[in-house]
C-alpha cells in the first residue's frame, strides 16, 4: 500500500509549510528554538565540578530557564501533537528542536535533582521548575562569615597534613634539580634554543603541577560554634552552613573512611579531611549537638585552662594506667582505654561507633563553664572507676621538678605522670593555683 494511503498518515499535498506551522502554534515553536541552548547552557553548569561557583557567577543561567519553563511543557505537548496529527513539512527542523528540547529537559531535571541533593534532604514530587527554584533560593542566600554574639568562639578543622607536604616538597625539589640539571648539559653544549625552547618551558609546567597537587591534597576548612557549622570546600566554591537546632537525630553520617555527611537545612559532604581528623570532626559534632553544651558554651567568653597527660595511679600496690587532666579546681584520672568515650557520654549521654579521643573531647568542653567540665570529669570519673581530687584535698610533691614528673597524692593513694616540655609552665601555673598545697611534703617510699 502507498505510504501516502496508510492508516493514520497525511497525504502530501495536505503537509502545511514550516512558515504556516509556525504560525499556527503561535510562538510555541520559537519558544522551543529559545530553550534549546538556554536549558543545554544550565545543564552543562549543572554538571561541571564547580557548578554551584559557575551559578553564583552567572546568575542569568537559572533565572533564563526560570522565565522559560511555566509555558515550555505546553508548548512542547501543543507541538509534538500538532505535528502527529498533521504530519511535519519535509526537511522540517521542528521535530528535531522538540525532541532535543524534551531530552535536555529530562536532562536538566535529572542533573538539578541530585544537585539540590547534595544541599537538602531529597524531596519527592518537586517539579523541574521547583527544583530550579530552590537551587536559585539557595544560589541567592548570603552566608555572614562573622561571628554573632552568640558565637564567642570558633573551633576550626582542615590543614594539609605533614606527610602530603613533605612529599610534594621532595617532588618538587628533585624535579626542579633535575631539570635545572638538564638545562645546564643543554647550554654547556651550546643548545641554547633548545634550553630556552623546551628547559623554561618543562620548568614551568614542573612548577604548575605540584601547585595543583598540593592544591588537590589541600582539604576544606571546617568551623564549629555554638550555633552552627560553617563548610568551605577546596578550590573557590562557596560556603555552606547548617545551624545545630536544624539536626536531626541520624543528622550525622560516615561518609566512607575520611569523610562525613551533615544533614540540615542544607547537606554539608565534608571531604579530604583525613582519617583522624574526620574522627575528631565527627566527636566535635557530637559534643556540640547537645543541646546544654551548646547552651553553656554561649556564656563563656575563654576555655578553661586545662591540661591533659599520661598518668599512673596507685592504689593500694596496683598501678593504673590513664590519663589525667588537670585544672585549676584539681585533677580527675581516667583509666585508659575509654576516657574519651566515658567523658563523652557523661556529657552527652551518647557514644559513637567511632574512634574517641579524650583530647577530642576535651576541645569542645573547654568552652564550658568551669564547674560544667567539673561535672563532666566527675561523671566520667564515677563511670569507669577513675579518681577525682579537688584542689584542695590533692597535695603536691614540689620537692620533685616537673621535668621529672607530676607527683600528687591524697592520702594513701598516689597519682604520677610526666608533662611536655611546652606544657611545664601551664603545669607550674595551675598547680601553684591550688590553695595550700605548694608546701611541699615528705614522701614515704613506694612499697
Amino acid at each position: 500500500m502507498p505510504e501516502g494511503h496508510r492508516a493514520g498518515a497525511v497525504p502530501s499535498e495536505t503537509r502545511q509549510t514550516e512558515e504556516v506551522l509556525r504560525l499556527r502554534l503561535e510562538g510555541r515553536v520559537e519558544l522551543l528554538e529559545s530553550a534549546l541552548r538556554r536549558y543545554r547552557l544550565l545543564s552543562e553548569a549543572l554538571s561541571a565540578r564547580g557548578w554551584r561557583r559557575r551559578l553564583r557567577d552567572d546568575p542569568a543561567l537559572l533565572r533564563e530557564v526560570l522565565e522559560l519553563e511555566p509555558a515550555l511543557p505546553e508548548a512542547l505537548e501543543r507541538t509534538e501533537r500538532r505535528g502527529a496529527q498533521e504530519g511535519w513539512p519535509e526537511g522540517s527542523s521542528i521535530p528535531r528542536t522538540a525532541r532535543r528540547v524534551r531530552e535536555l529537559r529530562e536532562e536538566l531535571s535529572a542533573r538539578a535533582r541530585k544537585r539540590l541533593a547534595t544541599l537538602l534532604f531529597p524531596s519527592e514530587g518537586l517539579s523541574l521548575e521547583g527544583c530550579l527554584r530552590r537551587l536559585e533560593a539557595l544560589q541567592g542566600e548570603s552566608l555572614d562569615l562573622e561571628r554573632t554574639a552568640g558565637e564567642p568562639f570558633a573551633l576550626h578543622l582542615g590543614s594539609v597534613s605533614g606527610k602530603r607536604k613533605y612529599v610534594v616538597s621532595v617532588l618538587y625539589v628533585l624535579g626542579s634539580l633535575g631539570l635545572w640539571g638538564l638545562m645546564w648539559l643543554l647550554l654547556g653544549s651550546g643548545n641554547w634554543g633548545l634550553a630556552l625552547g623546551v628547559g623554561l618551558p618543562a620548568m614551568a609546567l614542573w612548577l604548575a603541577g605540584a601547585v595543583a597537587l598540593l592544591r588537590r591534597w589541600v582539604p576544606g576548612a571546617v568551623w564549629l560554634t555554638p550555633e552552627r557549622l560553617l563548610w568551605m570546600a577546596p578550590g573557590d566554591e562557596p560556603p555552606v552552613s547548617v545551624r545545630w537546632d536544624a539536626l536531626s537525630a541520624d543528622a550525622i553520617q560516615q561518609d566512607g573512611r575520611e569523610g562525613l555527611i551533615v544533614r540540615g537545612g542544607q547537606v554539608l559532604q565534608v571531604s579530604g579531611l583525613g582519617r583522624q581528623e574526620s574522627a575528631r570532626l565527627r566527636t566535635l559534632l557530637e559534643v556540640f549537638r547537645d543541646e546544654r553544651v551548646r547552651a553553656q558554651a554561649k556564656q563563656v567568653d575563654r576555655p578553661v585552662e586545662l591540661l591533659r597527660y599520661p598518668a599512673l595511679l596507685r592504689r593500694g600496690a596496683a598501678w593504673t594506667e590513664g590519663q589525667a587532666v588537670m585544672t585549676g579546681r584539681g585533677v580527675y584520672f581516667l583509666p585508659d582505654p575509654t576516657s574519651g568515650v566515658a567523658l563523652l557520654r557523661a556529657a552527652t549521654g551518647r557514644s559513637l561507633d567511632s574512634q574517641v579521643e579524650l583530647d577530642w573531647v576535651l576541645e569542645g568542653l573547654r568552652w564550658q563553664p568551669a564547674s560544667e567540665l567539673d561535672t563532666y570529669l566527675v561523671r566520667a570519673v564515677a563511670e569507669v572507676g577513675g579518681a577525682a581530687w579537688s584542689s584542695s584535698d590533692a597535695r603536691v610533691a614540689w620537692d620533685i621538678p616537673l621535668e621529672q614528673e607530676v607527683h600528687l597524692s591524697r592520702g594513701p593513694e598516689v597519682l604520677v605522670g610526666k608533662v611536655g616540655f611546652d606544657e611545664r609552665d601551664l603545669a607550674h601555673k595551675l598547680l601553684s593555683s591550688w590553695g595550700g598545697t605548694v608546701q611541699a611534703f615528705a614522701r614515704k617510699p613506694y612499697s
